[in-house]
């Protein structure tokens, strides 16, 4: 579940990432990841709140059972 597609940070001119990449992978259903776990560059300097999340893992709920025996 995307939160965030932008993120503001403040850099030198010559070190403005093209993007920045996600590893998702570790996350488990339920977790979130927020801005300060983002990687980047040491210079960026974070201009929003650092507890603000950019996604949520959520899943899709398993089908009742008893449902689907009665089918």
């Amino acid at each position: 579940n995307t939160i965030k597609r932008t993120v503001k940070f403040l850099c030198p001119a010559d070190i403005v990432p093209p993007y920045i990449e996600v590893d998702l992978s570790e996350l488990d259903v339920g977790q979130k990841l927020l801005m300060r776990d983002l990687i980047v560059h040491p210079a960026l300097k974070l201009l929003q709140s650092p507890d603000q999340p950019i996604c949520s893992i959520i899943g899709s709920r398993a089908p009742d059972q008893k449902k689907e025996k009665s089918k």
